[in-house]
């Protein structure tokens, strides 16, 4: 059956349907009996069905599946060799005119250009994919697969002549900026006239309009919507004072009308500009918009938004950089808040930026000002993140931080220690649920003795924990604080907060072998406690690993060690690290052990990440909003790649960003983002 969109696709690319990838997707799904008309859109519509269909495929711009994203950004980052010498020029160039003289560019050089080009390049097309993939913009797959695939043939904006440059292989500009509002722009335009096949009113440039809409190059498309979503006046911006209006839930197509109108033309980068997008929030709920005075004094310029979804708060938007709520506009957003079912998490946030705001006035101020301890306990995210109301992190953390560093380390030394020892009670808990789950389950399922090297039977696999006190893991966590004070570990901890802004989590964990069973156990267990009905589970790789060696790494055992192991994992991928193979990670994991062992620098096990959802869950983290995935997403690298599903891959664990955790895997020999703990 033809979907909306498909004869589109048919219509811009009349090869598509005959293309070796939808026939290979429709002969697969005639052998499994399903029938499929021989029509040009009716193979599109199979070959898209697939694509959604987790069963068959996790496409990550349709699903969201983390491992096809990282694939799918990889594949279109401008390989090494197919940087142009002139690239290299361009650096000299740029290096002279801004008085360095003529460089000669080594060999080191060129490698650090080109590495700096890719992540620009993966960074930016990541943007598209994980918007494309969420739940924010709700575009059908057709439209996702129009834009996915037209964005990456386009590369840097010509501001002279308005349009977007073609991409080729040699191409190391970035890809273009994602501009929401002008995204729904797009699909508002082409959805109306080519596939609802409705006449589109493009108002003074209503010819230029209809030519594009006609021709439906994306690019071209897409700088159009970019010119016409030209920000407010920055004159107009200064004047706080107007009104909230409400738009009540309703599949209405007026009310959609109204509410998109009212935000056309004033660069909000909302989404919500787009009529269609408009329709689809409100028929989820309410939408609150505060407007403020345009020259003629009218409430018309829209600053703050409020989306409902089944009566509760879902979103909360201003129209700063990342769409961040502006800080003048706080309070006027809070006091909204305070009234709406779920509006307390999005006070918080609007505290958050009140907080920011002040000390960020206070260093604008005078840069040496001194700030108190619960400022700086603030300012570093020692009690939780800081959130704002944007789809990134507000800048204006790193930028004080970056000023503030030196002044605030020999506080920020004895508030890490304070840090340490205040998270000492979920990592308990955490241990106590990771002692108890398996217990359960060894009671339950008996397993054959089976010894591990020197280690006694009670730790052998399936054999029952020892559940320890308090008191005695407290005495085993003080001796490990005084062990890492001693090695620099803790003066490593403190430092990394001023330079990468990272803080550590404490996780406990029984020094045990766990079988690959026992730890999708846990993980499902987990979940249950998450809300959802299983974890995912990548069995044919995880079941791949079965010796006592394999389960051994898999559960980060020490032979002969404390009964207690103790970990400091960081809440973000190390940026040493980078965006790597698997092997080239180990080299570079390799190289920082030799340069400061005694940090014992190490990739956490798989049951270490599975501790550290319980831990983090104990400290009253919900994992299930912000960046989740960023802070507990771990590629297991120490353990040996195994060849499945036709390809080598490593284990990787992670709690996704709405909550569902899973035990999955990722390609050893493309790219990734890891992260080294210490201890």
């Amino acid at each position: 059956m033809q979907t909306p969109g498909s004869q589109f696709l048919h219509e811009r690319n009349p090869n598509l349907h005959s293309s070796q990838e939808v026939e290979g997707v429709v002969g697969y799904l005639r052998a499994g009996g399903e029938s499929i008309p021989n029509e040009p859109s009716d193979k599109i519509s199979a070959y898209l069905g697939f694509l959604a269909n987790g069963d068959y495929v996790n496409d990550g711009i349709l699903t969201g599946d983390q491992s096809s994203i990282d694939r799918q950004i990889d594949a279109h980052v401008i390989k090494t060799e197919d940087v142009p010498e002139s690239y290299f020029e361009l650096q000299r160039r740029i290096a002279r005119e801004q008085g360095h003289g003529d460089i000669n560019i080594t060999r080191e050089m060129r490698e650090q250009m080109i590495e700096a080009a890719q992540a620009d390049q993966r960074v930016g097309l990541s943007k598209w994919v994980e918007y494309l993939g969420g739940e924010d913009g709700g575009y059908p797959d057709w439209f996702k697969h129009y834009t996915f695939s037209s964005v990456t043939k386009i590369g840097g904006f010509d501001k002279e002549k308005g349009e977007f440059l073609k991409r080729s292989k040699g191409t190391t500009a970035p890809y273009p900026e994602l501009n929401r509002e002008a995204l729904a722009y797009v699909y508002d335009v082409l959805n109306k006239s080519r596939v609802q096949g409705e006449k589109v009113d493009g108002g003074a440039s209503d010819e230029q309009l209809q030519k594009l809409l006609k021709g439906a190059n994306f690019g071209r498309l897409y700088a159009h919507a970019v010119l016409a979503t030209a920000p407010t006046s920055p004159e107009l911006l200064k004047d706080t004072h107007g009104s909230w209006t409400k738009f009540n839930q309703t599949n209405d197509p007026r009310t959609a009308r109204r509410l998109s109108g009212s935000l056309q033309g004033h660069g909000t980068g909302w989404c919500t500009a787009g009529e269609s997008t408009a329709k689809s929030q409100l028929s989820g709920g309410d939408f609150y918009v505060y407007y403020t005075r345009d020259e003629d004094g009218k409430d018309t310029v829209p600053r703050v938004a409020i989306r409902m979804q089944e009566g509760t708060v879902a979103e909360v938007r201003g129209i700063n950089a990342t769409q961040e709520l502006e800080p003048e506009l706080a309070d006027i957003a809070s006091e909204q808040l305070q009234d709406l079912p779920g509006g307390e998490e999005y006070i918080r946030r609007a505290e958050d930026m009140k907080r920011l705001t002040a000390i960020d006035k206070k260093i604008t101020a005078d840069r040496s000002a001194q700030l108190s301890k619960e400022e700086i306990r603030f300012l570093y995210e020692f009690d939780h993140e800081i959130q704002g109301f944007g789809y990134e992190t507000d800048p204006r953390i790193a930028e004080i931080r970056a000023k503030r560093g030196e002044l605030d380390y020999p506080e920020l030394k004895v508030l890490a220690v304070e840090h340490l020892r205040e998270s000492f009670e979920a990592a308990y808990t955490g241990y106590n649920a990771i002692a108890a789950e398996l217990n359960k389950l060894r009671a339950s399922r008996p397993h054959p003795k089976r010894l591990f090297g020197r280690r006694s039977v009670e730790h052998s696999l399936g054999e029952q924990i020892p559940i320890l006190n308090r008191e005695q893991v407290t005495k085993l966590y003080e001796q490990k604080l005084a062990e890492w004070r001693e090695n620099g570990v803790l003066d490593y901890v403190a430092e990394r907060i001023v330079t990468h802004g990272e803080r550590h989590t404490p996780i406990a964990r029984p020094n045990i072998v766990a079988s690959t069973d026992e730890l999708k156990e846990l993980a499902h267990n987990f979940a249950k406690g998450q809300g959802w009905d299983e974890a995912y589970i990548y069995h044919a790789l995880y079941d791949a690993y079965t010796t006592n060696e394999e389960l051994a790494q898999l559960s980060g055992f020490h032979e002969n060690g404390d009964p207690v192991e103790f970990s400091l994992i960081p809440n973000k991928f190390s940026d040493e690290l980078g965006y790597k193979t698997a092997e080239e990670q180990r080299g570079i994991l390799n190289t920082l052990k030799a340069q400061s062992p005694k940090l014992n620098r190490h990739i956490s096990s798989v049951l270490d990440g599975l501790s550290l959802w319980f831990t983090l869950r104990a400290q009253g983290d919900r994992l299930k909003s912000g960046n989740v995935y960023d802070r507990t997403g771990i590629r297991h690298i120490d353990v040996p790649e195994k060849r499945v599903d036709g390809d080598d891959r490593v284990p990787g664990s992670a709690v996704g960003d709405v909550g569902g955790p899973g035990l999955s895997g990722s390609y050893a020999r493309v790219g990734g983002d890891a992260r080294v703990s210490v201890g």
